[in-house]
């Protein structure tokens, strides 16, 4: 492999020889004539020359004479010999455009046949052209730090086109901001730090003929890109051209991946960045899951249906998921750029490889060990027999857990019975009328279908999703239920409001609902009768703190649920009144509103009304309306008290 500098050297010999070529030949036949270069200073050393150009355009015609003479033309080249029309004082307004090829006819060549050239020569205003990339009279060698195409500046050449969204918008490139990514990634890096060797822009796309990645003659074609790396990584080349994946390459089998598949295109990281697709942690479903997790394609190549799956669910796969760094991923036991097939005996994974492959993280690994953990596989005994087991496990659960929660089940109603009988035979007081149990009822039916039916849709692959699919659970149906269910909580909502303000029997409880300071005050004595700091406890009324938490959150949640709710249902109506952004945000806020409302739901009213020592197995009062006279006057002393001087009053009154 020639080397870059062998390859600079050879550029600027050639530009000597060119140059003094034109110069003898100007001596021979008297181009030159009384041609003098200080002349043209006199004039375009005055830094505010400037023409206008056909479209009106103020172009500057001042040339730093210090800047042209340092530069790789200054030392060899005189300006008529670019500017061979300007002989002679004053020389014509209008001069022929510079060629370049006189000099440089291989690279202008090259330029011609590529890219660049090509949208050059059709008129594209966009295009670049040599003095895009060389500049103009400041021209230095490639080996020159201070030239724009020295490996260290080129990345900021290519930038002044190949950044930000107006040329990848105007000529449809896709790969959106190729030099920031570059910078970020190894090489980049390497040029940053001074790696003059380090891949520039040129390493991959070559200097002056830039073909697409879809010409065959393209370095960054797919087919040549193994070639391209090679150029630095020419060890790792031989190993992967002799793969699978570099064989089905060239054979023209596309499917394969090739570097850049792997690694990335401008970005590429060490495979020890966490960043990097090629990290151990995400090997797996970044790296071999996009090809060896689409069923088609495995089944094209006779491949195993979802290898990627049945690693991720096993103890690798797992640890792996969970952070581990030493836990066998992909590459551990196939291989890196050397992937073979099973049936090659050169294979990581070759039966008579494969104790060894395992022995390099499981000392004294036999041949029996090492085909304990495979692949999942229909055909083969050991998936055949985890299949037949997981089969009889699923089917015993179902019948051994099913049948624990009926014969609990059957327990715990003993125990509500034997508890109701008790509170009849006591004095109760009359806490909720039946149009309030009737809505609780209705919340109670409505909001645990809203919960089943909205969970299932957004974890559908989980086990209890799946066997309700398999019921007979479509999607169709799901949705159906849910929106009924939702039509149904909103109708106990409304119902509620007309409780709360028109019926006689409600239009009491919203004072008794309000927040007060009251509430903060027995907050704290709660707390200090709970941890035995006082033994008086709150004199709650007729709702204390809790009940009141626990009501405005249920219309907070209802109001918050209903609005995105109606939003997610009908979107298209929604974006006549609203942003297009409100469709994703309401997703979010009524995917997290619904886990808050069930986690309350599950531990804080549940705890109150069931799992509370005090009234385990379960509070009836929102089923009955009543509780016992003790009850009143252990949690709800106050509003006790004021029952029973409404009570004695009515009594005298009689």
């Amino acid at each position: 492999m020639v080397s870059n500098d062998y390859l600079m050297m050879g550029q600027v010999m050639n530009v000597f020889l060119r140059g003094l070529t034109v110069i003898l030949a100007a001596g021979l036949f008297g181009f030159t004539g009384g041609f003098a270069q200080e002349s043209c200073y006199d004039c375009h050393g005055e830094p505010d020359l400037m023409t206008i150009d056909e479209s009106g355009n103020e172009i500057s015609l001042y040339v730093n004479q210090e800047a042209y003479e340092s530069s790789i033309h200054g030392q060899i080249l005189s300006c008529i010999d670019c500017h061979m029309d300007a002989e002679g004082d004053p020389h014509p307004m209008e001069l022929a455009k510079v060629e370049c090829s006189i000099c440089h006819e291989d690279a202008v060549t090259d330029f011609n046949e590529g890219l660049h050239g090509q949208a050059l020569a059709a008129g594209d205003s966009l295009a670049p052209n040599c003095v895009s990339c060389h500049g103009k009279h400041d021209i230095r060698a490639s080996t020159d730090s201070l030239s724009m195409t020295f490996p260290t500046n080129l990345p900021v050449t290519c930038g002044k086109c190949h950044s930000g969204d107006d040329l990848s918008v105007a000529r449809n490139i896709t790969i959106a901001e190729p030099v920031s990514k570059f910078y970020s990634g190894v090489h980049g890096q390497a040029l940053l730090d001074g790696n003059e060797m380090a891949a520039s822009c040129n390493s991959c796309h070559e200097s002056h003929k830039l073909l697409p990645m879809s010409n065959p003659q393209s370095s960054i074609y797919r087919a040549n890109i193994s070639n391209t790396c090679g150029q630095c990584h020419g060890d790792i080349q031989d190993e992967f051209d002799s793969s699978s994946h570099g064989v089905a390459l060239l054979r023209g089998q596309f499917d394969a991946p090739t570097c850049n598949t792997c690694h990335g295109e401008h970005d590429i990281k060490s495979p020890t960045d966490p960043q990097a697709p090629t990290y151990p942690e995400h090997l797996a479903q970044q790296i071999c899951a996009p090809c060896h997790g689409i069923a088609k394609l495995n089944q094209k190549y006779g491949l195993l249906t979802d290898p990627v799956e049945s690693y991720l669910d096993s103890y690798h796969g797992l640890a792996s998921y969970g952070g581990s760094k030493v836990v066998a991923n992909c590459s551990s036991c196939h291989g890196v750029h050397n992937i073979l097939s099973q049936a090659n005996p050169r294979s990581k994974i070759h039966p008579d490889n494969l104790a060894q492959t395992c022995g390099e993280c499981h000392i004294n690994a036999t041949e029996a060990f090492s085909q304990s953990y495979v692949h999942a596989s229909p055909n083969s005994k050991p998936d055949i027999y985890s299949a037949i087991v997981k089969d009889i496990y699923i089917y015993l659960i179902i019948l051994v857990i099913g049948g624990m929660i009926v014969h609990n089940f059957i327990i715990y109603l003993k125990f509500v019975r034997i508890k109701y009988r008790a509170l009849k035979g006591r004095k109760s007081i009359r806490r909720f009328d039946n149009k309030f149990i009737i809505q609780h009822l209705l919340i109670i039916v409505s909001f645990f279908t809203l919960v089943i039916t909205g969970f299932a849709l957004k974890f559908h692959d989980s086990t209890w999703a799946q066997l309700l699919s398999h019921a007979g659970f479509t999607e169709y149906a799901r949705g159906l239920i849910h929106r009924i269910a939702a039509i149904v909580m909103l109708g106990a909502g409304v119902y509620h409001l007309y409780y709360l303000f028109f019926d006689k029997d409600g239009k009491g409880e919203l004072g008794h609902l309000a927040p007060r300071i009251l509430d903060v005050r027995q907050f704290i004595q709660n707390m200090k009768f709970h941890l035995g700091m006082t033994r008086e406890r709150p004199d709650f009324p007729r709702y204390g703190y809790i009940e009141k938490a626990e009501y405005w959150a249920l219309v907070w949640g209802t109001v918050v649920m209903a609005i995105t709710g109606f939003i997610l249902w009908f979107p298209t109506y929604a974006t006549f009144i609203f942003p297009s952004w409100i469709i994703k945000v309401s997703e979010t806020i009524h995917y997290y509103e619904a886990w808050l409302a069930t986690l309350a739901i599950v531990i804080y009213h549940f705890f109150f009304v069931i799992f509370h020592p005090e009234d385990y197995p379960i509070n009836l009062a929102a089923f009955t309306g009543e509780i016992t006279e003790e009850e009143a006057h252990e949690k709800f002393p106050a509003w006790y008290r004021r029952v029973k001087s409404k009570k004695s009053d009515h009594q005298s009154q009689g």
